[in-house]
């Protein structure tokens, strides 16, 4: 409010208000906050938001492993001895997607493509994250353990270090991007092999 300005009623906004000193408010001054803040609840809405994100890693874990297969072999292949070419095709998803989104948004035709790519992102980085634990798992518990056990073992060490501040947000970036592309990788492994069965047979 400029000065000379002359309010009889409340003064109501979403941001602190600014009255000059020549300025005059014959009721009262309220800010409404119209965004919901995750910080009020302290380390109790951080703990409910750690819980959701170990839940459906852990669902999504289970599951592609148990689609998957034998194939969970070679996604566990991929991150112990393609770990320079996970890194470069999982940087390339991470990012390429959403931009690839927005650009189909763009366009009339790509609109449905560019939606149903936005809202399935957290689908994908969550296969990514589960694809890390399930690598760092076997890479500690080996077989014949249990596939079930090897993916609880490395899943456990990435939720322990999620609770960690900054230091979890970085392990999971990391953890989503290097599981996206030994997906990738373990995918295109397998699609040269089963092409080149037929040749040699």
């Amino acid at each position: 409010l400029r000065d000379g300005a002359n309010v009889t009623g409340d003064v109501v906004s979403r941001s602190e208000p600014e009255v000059a000193s020549g300025a005059t408010i014959g009721g009262e001054t309220e800010r409404i906050q119209t965004n919901f803040n995750w910080d009020g609840f302290g380390w109790v809405g951080r703990l409910a938001w750690w819980l959701a994100v170990s839940v459906s890693t852990l669902v999504v874990g289970l599951v592609l492993l148990w689609l998957v297969g034998r194939g969970s072999r070679g996604i566990a292949d991929a991150g112990r001895t393609g770990i320079g070419p996970s890194i470069g095709w999982g940087l390339l998803a991470f990012f390429g997607l959403p931009i690839l989104a927005i650009v189909a948004l763009v366009t009339i035709v790509g609109i449905p493509l560019g939606l149903g790519l936005l809202f399935a992102l957290g689908l994908i980085y969550a296969l990514g994250y589960s694809a890390t634990a399930w690598i760092v798992g076997r890479s500690i518990v080996r077989e014949p353990t249990a596939w079930i056990l090897a993916f609880l073992a490395g899943w456990g060490i990435l939720r322990i270090l999620a609770l960690v501040p900054v230091l979890g947000g970085l392990v999971g970036f990391a953890a989503v991007v290097f599981g996206l592309g030994a997906l990738l990788v373990g995918i295109w492994r397998a699609r040269t092999i089963s092409r080149a069965a037929p040749a040699t047979a």
